[in-house]
């Protein structure tokens, strides 16, 4: 079993790597901040959405369970069966706030674009969260993760809530992140 503990080393790296590369480049404080937050953002997503990597313990799937899901609102609508639980406001709750901070990155940085120009950005990392645990569960002939479009729609809700957020932050902050 691979830990969570590489995706905060591999962050590490990568972040120091920015911080090395912004400052050699001279780049304005907010960016460097927004950037190390980005960094360490992302080592927290591939975190929770991508370890462990069960390598030795197979995982089975019975009856009508699947590793993937592509109907969507299903397994939303499946964890509500059952009622608002702990493990629904998780499921739901957790996928929608796990995408806010990405789409507050967003707007700061690229704002100004075409609203399909956006709707592209705002899918590009949840799409590659579910497109990664597939490559690793089928490079580790092990799918331990599910594939499921629910989870892009709630990142995708997550996103635009961060793009709201966005919206009312004042200028000064924005303007702090962007500015040359």
């Amino acid at each position: 079993m691979i830990t969570y503990e590489l995706a905060f080393i591999i962050g590490g790296i990568v972040l120091l790597g920015f911080l090395a590369f912004g400052l050699f480049r001279k780049m304005n404080t907010g960016k460097i901040i927004v950037g190390c937050a980005f960094i360490a953002y992302l080592s927290i997503v591939a975190a929770i959405t991508l370890f462990p990597i069960l390598y030795d313990e197979k995982i089975e799937y019975f009856g009508d369970i699947t590793w993937y899901n592509f109907i969507p609102f299903r397994t939303i609508s499946d964890t509500l069966s059952y009622g608002i639980n702990l493990s629904a406001l998780i499921q739901i709750a957790g996928n929608i706030c796990m995408a806010v901070p990405y789409g507050i990155i967003i707007m700061v940085f690229f704002g100004n674009k075409k609203w399909w120009k956006l709707l592209l950005l705002a899918l590009l990392l949840p799409v590659a969260v579910e497109l990664a645990q597939l490559v690793i569960g089928v490079a580790i002939n092990n799918m331990y993760r599910t594939i499921d479009i629910d989870d892009v729609i709630l990142n995708l809700i997550g996103v635009y809530i961060g793009y709201g957020i966005c919206k009312i932050l004042p200028k000064s902050i924005k303007s702090f992140c962007t500015q040359r």
